[in-house]
């Protein structure tokens, strides 16, 4: 098969990202408007939230059997069909029990297409300038939040909880259509050349640290919605705005970590995050009786959280090269057990003690992420 552009791929790719990403991440601030047209309470939508979380467990099994070890465009047709089948059960029955379905689907396929996505990119860039292209992948993480939360808004205000879902499913199945012609064809591998995927310390403790820091951001990015909602009585129109002015904090992380961190280096950009990190999340309970002053430190605290986990996914691509879906299946197993955590425990913390239970769990568990980075740069040095 002819080989495609390098940029038409990063074109195609971003562009869909920019989809999973939405479908991913506008659940976050309209989780009690969906809760309530599910008949449930906001725990039960936190366990739909862990359920898709924990599915990133399985990551690794699907980047083995749908993608066959090392093959990107096969796991992203087989990521994306995943989620259209996911999203469209979740609008199509409206039932607490269809969305628990869908939910896992979505949690399946997302750090599935993730993988392969990250994978096709390494692959082609080298290392020492791979931040740089694999960080404009990464600005759909904010993008998802600034597109998708004030979009799927305006979508909940005026055709109720399932029209997002109804939407994004349409967008997966086109995407996972247009893939074979906008990409270029994966290689069939010799499967006895293949590298062995074998972990050593800094495998495993970076491994350990993103588990770490992805409960720490997810416990108190899951009351995000129902902290705004209940403590501010802010409207649908009013969060996805409000999610709009945390993209654009993401935003600046992400742009940072294209900016400067080839140069400064991936593992110090990690180590700095985090610590800027801890200090958001310790300053964020006393500011948070202060709609202002709680929204910028929450800002503040995610522009360093971005900064953190965008330097990670590139640093990570070169632990294990020969096998590179497969640890980048691994990251999204450990990112996603700790979301999952997160997902669970959040919405305890919040209904115990508020916001500020949330932010100071956040705190402890981006502290101890960040004693685990500096054991690598001991190593290292």
């Amino acid at each position: 098969m002819k080989a495609r552009s390098f940029g038409v791929a990063i074109a195609f790719l971003t562009a869909t990202r920019l989809v999973v990403n939405s479908a991913h991440r506008f659940v976050f601030p309209f989780l009690p408007a969906i809760s309530r047209g599910l008949g449930i309470s906001l725990a039960q939508g936190g366990l739909l939230m862990s359920a898709r979380s924990i599915a990133f467990v399985a990551t690794p099994a699907i980047v083995a059997s749908a993608g066959r070890g090392e093959r990107r465009v096969r796991l992203g047709i087989w990521a994306l069909g995943m989620m259209s089948v996911g999203a469209l059960i979740t609008a199509a029955t409206g039932v607490y029990a269809g969305a628990f379905v869908g939910f896992i689907l979505l949690g399946l396929g997302k750090p599935s297409f993730d993988a392969a996505a990250q994978s096709y990119i390494a692959d082609r860039t080298p290392y020492e300038r791979r931040a740089r292209y694999m960080s404009i992948l990464e600005l759909t993480w904010a993008g998802g939040l600034l597109v998708g939360a004030p979009l799927a808004g305006w979508l909940i205000d005026r055709f109720g909880w399932e029209a997002p879902f109804w939407l994004v499913g349409v967008l997966f199945a086109i995407t996972m259509l247009a893939a074979p012609a906008l990409l270029e064809a994966d290689i069939p591998q010799d499967h006895s050349a293949r590298s062995r995927l074998s972990l050593d310390h800094t495998g495993w403790a970076l491994l350990i640290a993103a588990a770490l820091f992805s409960f720490a951001a997810e416990t108190t990015f899951i009351v995000f919605g129902a902290w705004l909602e209940g403590g501010f009585g802010l409207s649908l129109a009013a969060l996805g705005l409000a999610s709009t002015l945390i993209a654009l904090a993401e935003m600046t992380g992400e742009g940072a970590v294209l900016a400067f961190a080839d140069r400064v280096g991936k593992l110090r950009m990690v180590a700095w995050g985090l610590g800027v990190s801890a200090i958001g999340y310790a300053t964020f309970a006393p500011a948070s009786t202060s709609l202002p002053l709680g929204l910028a430190v929450l800002a503040a605290t995610f522009v360093a959280f971005e900064i953190t986990i965008v330097s990670t996914i590139p640093l990570a691509s070169e632990l294990a090269p020969g096998a590179r879906s497969r640890y980048l299946a691994l990251l999204m197993v450990a990112l996603g057990i700790g979301r999952g955590i997160g997902d669970l425990v959040g919405p305890a913390l919040f209904t115990w003690q508020g916001i500020p239970a949330n932010a100071l769990m956040s705190a402890a568990g981006t502290i101890a992420a960040l004693a685990v980075i500096l054991s690598i740069a001991r190593r290292s040095s």
